[in-house]
């Protein structure tokens, strides 16, 4: 989800959602638009290397909540185990 930092006198991220971003960009005039695309086109886009955490990490951050029952977490942990990225 794109982040819009605004700096005043407190810096704050906040979340936009994609279809609001759409909305806005829907709302560019032509000038604008044409501006934005040039500049997507000339700046790409950063990709970074995926870095997965320890599968004991997330387990914590889920049980932490107190939100999930045990039989999701036990099913969380065996998905994720099974999955290609923890093989």
């Amino acid at each position: 989800m794109p982040k819009v930092t605004l700096k005043e006198t407190i810096t704050k991220e906040i979340e936009i959602p994609m279809n609001t971003l759409y909305k806005i960009i829907d709302n560019l005039n032509e000038k604008d638009r044409t501006r934005l695309l040039e500049r997507l086109e000339k700046k790409g886009i950063e990709l970074k290397q995926f870095k997965k955490d320890k599968l004991e990490a997330i387990f914590a951050d889920f049980e932490a909540t107190n939100l999930y029952e045990k039989d999701f977490l036990e099913d969380l942990e065996e998905g994720l185990k099974k999955s290609s990225l923890y093989r």
